[in-house]
């Protein structure tokens, strides 16, 4: 996506791809952290129909996605978006003029130091305490 961090940048990746050729069509970032949500309110307005959504987060989505931009999302079939808090991962498929919520869509919320330090068992390969 891009020549910042492995390949995409902090905020939200969005990866455009035609619903009909399965061609790639542009892919742009984000940044919700120190960035300007009105771009990204602006290229989620001129996506047209058909179009398949795949956007993904990297370190902060959040903390600049206003309820608009959130809306415009949730059109494009997330149901999660509304969940997406700071460092949470997330990880969704949609398209635009989607009818639907889309099953490809994902949360996992950040787990502070201190949820860390009071679960009982903490390993490397522990992801959630329950």
């Amino acid at each position: 996506m891009s020549g910042v961090k492995n390949n995409v940048g902090r905020g939200i990746n969005i990866a455009l791809v035609n619903g009909k050729t399965g061609e790639g069509i542009k892919t742009v970032n984000f940044d919700m952290w120190a960035g300007d949500v009105a771009p990204l309110i602006k290229f989620l307005n001129e996506i047209e129909d058909g179009t398949i959504v795949l956007m993904a987060s990297f370190d902060d989505t959040s903390s600049k996605l206003n309820s608009e931009a959130r809306t415009l999302i949730a059109d494009l079939g997330s149901s999660l978006i509304v969940n997406v808090g700071f460092r949470d991962n997330w990880i969704f498929v949609g398209g635009k003029g989607i009818k639907t919520k889309t099953p490809f869509e994902q949360v996992t919320k950040e787990i502070t130091h201190f949820q860390l330090n009071n679960c009982e068992e903490q390993t490397a390969a522990t992801a959630f305490c329950f």
